[in-house]
């Protein structure tokens, strides 16, 4: 059975090596007529005056890009010229990983943004301040979009158009949209596309990567400097509650029934999903060290005193978003040449 099997498997590899021997030998003379095609092109005149053409072509790009290259990273120049050029060849002003912020990506920014100040005729403007703003926003985006691959966070087209929807549907309709985008920011409904995708982005990677707890909680209200026995009648009145619920009385149920914190009574003390620091620190500091399903003792802060129920935790960077985002560029690749003047 064995030696059959061999002999079976020998066939099939010569099989495999003769087919392979016919696949080359084609390459070959199908090589050896290109050649030939190739070289009886290349003793016409044609051929001739095309290779003139394009050493220049290749001689104007050239120099093109190293003017263009001095007027964008030299003089600083601004110019419709210049903005051209800068369109048709990428002139990367900062490299971040495996990604480049371009001049035209920085000028697009730059443009709406000045824009806006222009046309609010605001005074005082720092805009050397301000163009930096500018750069190192670029470079977060990149580094953004770098860990969106990395944590397969994407957007899609639907989703985008549902947020503008929104949007205009807030804001008094499409029209009226297109022209507070226009006169106040000099932007397209298109431009204001690619800033809410960005947006919705980074949104998806907060909420994916960061550590944020959904909760519920009771406050029972009391001022920062109030005396010590209307601070001590409140945490006598908060422990009550505690207690309530502790023996079983549901927390969405006391929270409807005792919460003096409007916002959210409500919805049962419910509250937005939030990350480490979103919060005052006594408050955040007490929800984290909570386990999902229990229930904090009570917590004084500025607002008074809580009791704090967490619901749920999701992510894993248990960090506030721009901390983390200050720590990945600090081990990121980031190049940056370009001078704001």
């Amino acid at each position: 059975m064995l030696k059959n099997l061999f002999f079976k498997l020998k066939a099939i590899c010569r099989k495999i090596l003769n087919f392979c021997a016919r696949v080359w030998a084609k390459f070959i003379a199908i090589c050896g007529t290109v050649g030939e095609w190739l070289t009886v092109f290349s003793k016409t005149k044609v051929a001739n005056y095309l290779a003139k053409l394009l050493v220049v072509v290749v001689v104007v790009l050239a120099i093109g890009q190293f003017v263009f290259a001095i007027m964008i990273y030299g003089l600083k120049s601004e110019n419709k010229a210049t903005k051209i050029a800068a369109k048709i060849l990428p002139f990367p002003i900062a490299v971040v990983n495996q990604d480049f912020v371009t001049y035209t990506e920085y000028q697009k920014e730059k443009d709406y943004i000045h824009h806006f100040y222009a046309s609010t005729e605001q005074g005082d403007i720092d805009y050397k301040n301000i163009d930096s703003q500018i750069l190192n926003q670029l470079i977060e985006n990149k580094i953004i979009l770098f860990k969106a691959l990395r944590y397969r966070v994407s957007v899609s087209g639907s989703d985008i158009d549902a947020a503008i929807d929104n949007i205009t549907v807030q804001n008094g309709g499409q029209d009226k949209v297109v022209k507070v985008l226009s006169d106040l920011y000099g932007l397209s409904l298109n431009d204001f596309r690619a800033l809410v995708k960005m947006q919705m982005i980074r949104d998806k990677v907060n909420q994916k990567v960061i550590v944020h707890i959904t909760a519920r909680h009771i406050l029972i209200q009391v001022v920062k400097d109030a005396p010590a026995d209307k601070v001590e009648a409140a945490r006598v009145k908060a422990q009550g509650i505690l207690d309530q619920v502790k023996g079983g009385l549901d927390f969405a149920d006391a929270a409807k029934k005792y919460s003096e914190d409007s916002a959210s009574a409500g919805d049962g003390g419910l509250l937005q999903p939030f990350a480490r620091g979103d919060m005052v620190p006594q408050f955040s500091d007490a929800a984290f060290n909570t386990k999902a399903g229990a229930v904090s003792d009570l917590v004084r802060s500025d607002y008074g005193w809580h009791i704090i129920k967490v619901e749920s935790r999701t992510g894993s960077v248990d960090q506030g978003f721009t901390d983390w985002l200050d720590s990945i560029q600090k081990k990121s690749l980031v190049l940056n040449f370009f001078k704001i003047s």
